[in-house]
Parts: C-alpha cells; sequence; structure tokens
C-alpha cells in the first residue's frame, strides 16, 4: 500500500500541475520568448503556464508551442506577438471561449474542444480582421507594419 502511493505520489511530481486560473502550458520553445504577464515581462520555459491576459513575445529566430487546458494548438514563429486575451474552459461540461489575437508574425492555430463543441465561442483577432472558426486548423501570417 505505501509503496503504490509513494509511486504514485512521484510519478505526479513529474507532471506539470495548471493552477485554476491556467490557460494552457508552454510545450515547446525555441529561442527567446517572453510573456508579459501584469506589465511583467518573463523569459518562458517548457512547463512555464499561460494565463489569459498574457502577451507571448518571441524574438528573432524563436519559436513556442502552447497547449491549452481544451486541447487547443497553438504554434507562433519568429518575431511574433500574440494575446490571450480571454479563456475559460470547464471540463465536465466542456463549454467555455476562447478570444486571442496575432498582433504580428505567424501563427498555426488547432482548434480544441470549445472550437469542435462551439466554433463561435472561439475568435481570433489580426490587426485588420476577425477569423470566425469554421474547421479545426488554420495558419495566420500578419507582416510587420514597421
Amino acid at each position: 500500500m505505501r509503496l503504490t502511493f509513494l509511486v504514485v505520489l512521484l510519478s505526479s511530481l513529474s507532471l506539470p500541475v495548471l493552477a485554476v486560473d491556467d490557460a494552457g502550458i508552454v510545450k515547446t520553445l525555441q529561442g527567446p520568448v517572453q510573456i508579459v504577464r501584469s506589465g511583467n515581462p518573463r523569459d518562458v520555459t517548457v512547463g512555464d503556464p499561460v494565463q489569459a491576459g498574457d502577451r507571448v513575445l518571441v524574438g528573432k529566430g524563436g519559436s513556442v508551442g502552447i497547449s491549452m487546458r481544451d486541447e487547443t494548438l497553438i504554434s507562433l514563429g519568429p518575431n511574433s506577438v500574440f494575446d490571450i486575451r480571454a479563456f475559460a474552459y470547464n471540463p465536465t461540461t466542456r463549454e467555455g471561449e476562447v478570444d486571442t489575437s496575432i498582433i504580428r508574425g505567424s501563427l498555426r492555430y488547432v482548434t480544441g474542444l470549445i472550437g469542435k463543441l462551439n466554433p463561435r465561442a472561439v475568435k481570433v483577432s489580426t490587426p485588420t480582421a476577425t477569423i470566425g472558426i469554421r474547421g479545426t486548423e488554420f495558419i495566420v501570417d500578419v507582416p510587420d507594419e514597421n
């Protein structure tokens, strides 16, 4: 009995744990990537949580892959700026909403459970348009206007 408890306890320590406020987790990372939360930028490492209200900044030569709680997959390429404006997900009812914005750079978006069950609950904005989810996967490239 003690051995089983110890094995379960030790195996759970290696898994990333998401807090209630966490929208997702950084799964892959290459090069310089920062998250700006409450106005405070900090470097990102694999396993770091992302939250609603976060701005993700990907530097030159960088990329990041984020897995959201509803199984949405977000990949950002070099020189990208991406905002997670809102994210809510109830794993019991599988209801929620996603509101994001790609300000600059490249985004690959693979719809998770929220988008599959209620496409109208997912919004991805760019500086010139809002994308309505009709499929399960898309790519957006927003050039730097400077």
